[in-house]
């Protein structure tokens, strides 16, 4: 470790604090673990950082505005989903962590965050649809892109966190394989051994069917 903290900076803090999130998880996020990434005192990090609580904040911040949405752009409302969803997923598959993190609403709206929302709810205004509908279709894709997100990462996080990661006999890859020992239910046991049922096991393909039956149901909802 070395004492020299002349390059110290909130940036180079936060910047480290996302590479550590990355390899171990918010269970593995400490300012012990940010300091020896950095090769610093961990009381160091202390005059650029209040404390952990605002190390996550600037960290949801920073990768935040590292998946911007085009802004200056103006799409159909269409379009603006499809962004939207394709952003946030790859955000989602290389920083799983900020699942988690994006459930807290304190750290989920800072800046670029409240300017990706303003875009993607000002292309469904093209529908007609008041201001306070267009905001609540916007934070409805992004609940269903979270909430997909969640079921893609959730093993990762489980073992980030130490939890066993083992699933019940009738889980529903069992139940499609044909293979499950539990008692299933009749309309689920048509499904099993089809082919045509594998994308339901898919996340990216779940999420860009949820997108497009919601997307069906804002222009009926719209009118």
């Amino acid at each position: 470790m070395t004492s020299d903290t002349t390059k110290l900076s909130p940036a180079s803090i936060v910047d480290a604090a996302i590479r550590v999130a990355d390899a171990n998880g918010l269970t593995g996020l400490s300012m012990r673990r940010v300091a020896d990434e950095l090769g610093v005192g961990a009381m160091s990090l202390y005059r650029h950082v209040a404390d952990k609580d605002a190390l996550l904040q600037a960290m949801a911040e920073e990768v935040g505005q590292r998946y911007p949405y085009p802004v200056e752009t103006a799409p159909s409302w269409r379009e603006r989903v499809q962004v939207a969803v394709d952003v946030d997923w790859e955000l989602y598959q290389r920083h799983p962590w900020l699942v988690l993190a994006y459930a807290s609403p304190r750290l989920s709206y800072g800046e670029a965050s409240l300017e990706c929302l303003d875009w993607l709810s000002a292309g469904f205004l093209e529908l007609g649809a008041g201001i306070e509908r267009a905001t609540d279709m916007a934070l409805t894709v992004w609940s269903f892109v979270h909430g997909v997100a969640l079921m893609a990462v959730g093993d990762q996080l489980l073992s980030d966190q130490g939890q066993e990661t083992s699933l019940p006999s009738a889980r529903l890859a069992d139940v499609f394989a044909g293979r499950s020992d539990a008692s299933v239910p009749p309309h689920l046991a048509r499904l099993a051994g089809r082919a045509d049922a594998a994308h339901l096991l898919d996340p990216r393909a779940r999420l860009d069917a949820g997108i497009g039956y919601l997307c069906a149901g804002f222009e009926v909802s719209a009118r």
